[in-house]
């Protein structure tokens, strides 16, 4: 029986490859997985899947410190699960490919680094709502930076054969986590089909780095500010995701154009399900007397259950 919802899988490493400075592709293969959709992520468990447990009697000495009995007191573990959004999805005859672009920055995407083809990882998922495809006469403009890149591959995969352009951006060119197939010309918005993992599905790709090591010098924002002003057609819609003040300038930028915008936000979370109420997002109310907090035109959501993907109007960042 194929699963409708979220669930909690074990998930078989079928690649980890190094794409750039610091990134990997994370490839999981499992028997079955519920069904999925651009936007949405997983929770994944950055520790080895059999943890030391199980009650234990301790030996403690008067005036002295007890000795730590599980793995988890006697070392660094990334105790709490780490969300990723889902890069991609292939759902073959012997099963389903899940791909995770992570950066190794910490305790948790160091463990994940260091996973080989045959190690098993626990994931809990799918989690959150998903991107809305815009109306088939848009072009859809997928604006990705840094490790929001993923979440805009995926997406792409489900806009193939319809207008698109993505615009990439990073730091540096050694931290753009793309295959790069051509030369961009550097200062140009003009969108060029030099990023494979978009090219595979039709879709140009506009490049912008902080230094100017590749593509447009400069934020990504910038890029896409060009190409709505030279370039873009009359209808028109944004998705971004990546670090929060892009995404605040990317919002601002469609508000101030009237365009639809659609985005992801990124929280820290600890449970994806709700349960810790850790990810709260400021959004506004449609009606001040409406609950919760009657009275005020705003409220908080949840990034996990009421999001990860909100419209722009909404965000009160």
């Amino acid at each position: 029986m194929i699963p409708t919802g979220r669930n909690q899988y074990t998930a078989l490493v079928a690649a980890n490859i190094p794409l750039c400075r610091e990134h990997y592709r994370l490839v999981l293969s499992l028997p079955r997985f519920a069904p999925t959709r651009p936007g949405q992520f997983i929770q994944i468990a950055c520790h080895d899947s059999v943890l030391e447990s199980g009650a234990a009697e301790l030996e403690w000495a008067p005036c002295s410190w007890p000795r730590p009995a599980g793995r988890e007191l006697r070392e660094p573990v990334a105790f709490l699960r780490r969300p990723f959004s889902l890069a991609g999805r292939r759902d073959l005859p012997g099963g389903v490919e899940l791909d995770i672009i992570h950066r190794e920055i910490g305790l948790g995407s160091r463990w994940l680094a260091n996973l080989r083809c045959g190690d098993t990882v626990n994931i809990l998922g799918p989690l959150g709502n998903a991107f809305e495809l815009p109306p088939a006469s848009d072009t859809a403009l997928l604006v990705g930076g840094g490790v929001g890149i993923p979440p805009m591959i995926y997406l792409a995969s489900q806009l193939a054969g319809r207008p698109a352009v993505a615009f990439a951006g990073a730091v540096c060119k050694d931290l753009l986590s793309l295959t790069i197939t051509g030369d961009p010309v550097p200062g140009s918005a003009l969108p060029a089909h030099i990023a494979a993992e978009f090219t595979a599905f039709g879709i140009p790709t506009v490049l912008a780095t902080d230094d100017g090591s590749c593509g447009i010098g400069g934020y990504v924002t910038a890029a896409l500010e060009g190409y709505l002003k030279f370039h873009a057609p009359p209808d028109v819609t944004i998705f971004t995701c990546g670090p929060e003040p892009m995404m605040k300038r990317v919002a601002q930028i469609a508000l101030e154009r009237g365009l639809p915008c659609q985005v992801a936000v990124e929280r820290a979370m600890a449970c994806g399900m709700g349960t810790c109420q850790s990810c709260c997002i400021r959004v506004r109310k449609p009606d001040r007397d409406d609950p919760p907090l009657i009275g005020q035109d705003w409220c908080y959501r949840l990034a996990c259950t009421d999001g990860p993907i909100f419209t722009a109007e909404k965000l009160l960042w």
